[in-house]
């Protein structure tokens, strides 16, 4: 079973996909985490993901090094808030 904390990421990603990118909120309401981000799912393109990670450094008060910024890292909702809530461990410890 997962963590709240990372439940509370992965609605705090919504909330910025739908405040920050204007995704329709319909289309995230019975998103899991295996929902892809790009293409087809969520449907972000490349300058749409980088305004999303510009808005969760914000939101998180991380900076996420130009390696971590891969294809692989916007896999699924569930991948990014995987991601996001490792990076605020490693930031607690």
């Amino acid at each position: 079973m997962k963590h709240n904390r990372h439940i509370e990421i992965e609605a705090q990603i919504k909330r910025l996909l739908v405040s920050e990118l204007k995704v329709n909120p319909a289309l995230l309401e019975n998103t899991d985490p295996t929902m892809p981000l790009l293409g087809r799912g969520i449907g972000l393109d490349s300058v749409e993901a980088m305004a999303l990670l510009v808005s969760l450094e914000e939101e998180f008060g991380l900076a996420i090094p130009d390696d971590d910024l891969t294809v692989d890292l916007f896999e699924s909702l569930g991948t990014l808030a995987n991601y996001i809530a490792h990076a605020l461990l490693e930031r607690t410890t």
